[in-house]
């Protein structure tokens, strides 16, 4: 097992030209899409969708930025609570974007700075020790972002009255300050840095049009597959030990510390859900449900759209079925932690396999998960 789940999926995302996943059931289209406003759907996803959800994240990493500057000053419990609910809601904004590694987010390798987990409590001790470290390198990987924040704000003592000792009379506790503050100044700068870049990028991707490998729908479409992926594989499926030959690793689990990994899933899987139906604070808008049903896609006979909703909604009703922490779920009552990852499953097929033949997107990373 990798120390590092997306230095794993860095090498996994090497771009190929082939289906990588296998069909299941039959799917069939006839061929209206050329008639479906493709760039209505562009505009909305980006305008109602993509820019609020960067917007919440940024704002939310300010927040978390000033947090840290403010424990830092005096740290102290009550500084402490407010620093671990301004982290709790930058990771759950976070949840919204995950998806939108293209563009922007793209150029600056987001996905992989912000959140690569588990995080390396060895490495993490070790630049604190030193004082001495780069975040850039390859090897610091897994040893920043938001996962190294949740383990620096929940995981250095058994409650808050001992991880507050860390801060404060702990041998390396300025380092570790230092240490923390690096961190969310990081995750702010990039969050800032990615939506700036759509200030501008925006044009563009509402204007590329159609659906070979390069528009904007097979940018999104490609993401919004892989990163529903990582929900299925690596927040539930290799810590449940689907993935790993029967072995489990519930502390593999996304925000393990901060014990909120379902409360992540369940965010994840409805911003998935939220691009596919199009679906904002603004209303129900163009989405790729839309242009399934403007095809007339097809599933066995069903309407494919009808299908991948329906589909959606019950993988959601078992990851609800959930509660935290998932690492206790894990072992506790694996059962439902494996019905979980089964309905997932299933609306992998749907949506990487029925729903890009449908639309004509060819799926363009690679992977071998056995999908």
């Amino acid at each position: 097992m990798r120390k590092s789940i997306y230095v794993a999926l860095i090498a996994a995302s090497t771009l190929i030209a082939v289906q990588s996943c296998k069909k299941s059931g039959s799917s069939s289209s006839t061929d209206n899409s050329s008639s479906f406003d493709n760039k209505g759907m562009l505009r909305n996803i980006s305008t109602n969708i993509i820019l609020p959800a960067y917007t919440s994240f940024q704002t939310a990493s300010v927040n978390l930025d000033a947090a840290v500057s403010a424990f830092n000053a005096s740290p102290d419990n009550t500084r402490l609570l407010a620093l671990q609910t301004a982290f709790q809601a930058t990771y759950k904004q976070w949840q919204a974007v995950s998806v939108f590694e293209f563009g922007p987010a793209e150029t600056a390798t987001l996905r992989v700075n912000v959140n690569t987990y588990p995080t390396s409590v060895s490495q993490i001790s070790s630049n604190i020790s030193s004082g001495t470290y780069d975040l850039s390198t390859f090897a610091n990987l897994s040893a920043k972002g938001l996962p190294a924040m949740d383990y620096l704000l929940f995981g250095l003592g058994a409650d808050n009255s001992s991880i507050l000792l860390m801060y404060t009379s702990d041998a390396a506790a300025a380092n570790r300050k230092a240490y923390l503050a690096k961190l969310s100044a990081e995750i702010k700068a990039a969050a800032t840095t990615v939506l700036t870049g759509w200030s501008t990028y925006k044009a563009t991707f509402d204007a590329s049009a159609g659906t070979a490998t390069g528009s904007s729908t097979s940018l999104l479409i490609n993401q919004l597959v892989y990163d529903y992926e990582i929900l299925k594989n690596y927040e539930v499926g290799v810590p449940a030990g689907v993935q790993s030959m029967g072995t489990t690793f519930p502390t593999k689990v996304q925000a393990y510390y901060s014990k909120m990994s379902v409360q992540l899933a369940i965010l994840h899987i409805q911003a998935i859900q939220n691009i596919y139906l199009g679906k904002s604070t603004q209303g129900d808008g163009l989405g790729l449900d839309d242009y399934l049903v403007k095809a007339n896609a097809k599933k066995d006979g069903a309407s494919l759209n009808t299908t991948i909703q329906n589909q959606f909604a019950a993988a959601l009703a078992k990851l609800q079925g959930l509660t935290d922490p998932l690492s206790d779920q894990i072992k506790t009552n694996p059962a439902a932690v494996t019905a979980a990852y089964t309905e997932l499953q299933k609306l992998t097929v749907l949506l990487k396999t029925d729903m890009t033949s449908s639309l004509g997107v060819l799926i363009t990373f690679g992977d071998n998960d056995g999908d």
